[in-house]
């Protein structure tokens, strides 16, 4: 056997790898929760107005953040972001990834763990997506509800 075959070997074997590692971080409990942020003046919050349980819609998901990019922080982002959704273990009671989007006119996305863009948390952190992630997150969430 050749060099390339055992490199193309070892390529096609960490791509089953990582695909069983994606499939296993993914129990059939888990549920995607999708909404919207709201503010009335007095009080905030997210009104959700739909659960996945796909399993395929979580893979890809978990696959967007994987390769999701941090950056320090963003400004000339509106107030308010545009769509939140989170990945819950309802069973257990635990919310595992809450991120709060923002679409780009360049068709890219920015999302942050929390929602104040003007008042930065601690903890906060900032992720940017490529167009075509935030196509794929877009299909998953189907944010035009």
């Amino acid at each position: 056997m050749g060099r390339g075959e055992n490199m193309k070997k070892s390529i096609v074997l960490g791509i089953i790898a990582a695909i069983a590692i994606f499939l296993s971080a993914c129990s059939s409990n888990e549920v995607i929760r999708v909404g919207v942020p709201f503010t009335d003046g007095i009080t905030e919050g997210v009104l959700f107005k739909k659960d996945i349980n796909d399993r395929a819609s979580i893979v890809t998901l978990r696959t967007i953040l994987h390769n999701e990019t941090e950056v320090e922080s963003f400004d000339r982002l509106s107030i308010e972001p545009q769509a939140v959704f989170t990945i819950d273990r309802p069973e257990e009671g635990v919310q595992e990834v809450r991120r709060f989007v923002w679409y780009r006119d360049n068709g890219g996305a920015i999302m942050s763990n929390e929602r104040n863009v003007l008042s930065h948390k601690e903890n906060q952190e900032f992720f940017r997506l490529t167009a075509e992630q935030t196509q794929e997150l877009k299909e998953i969430l189907q944010t035009d509800l």
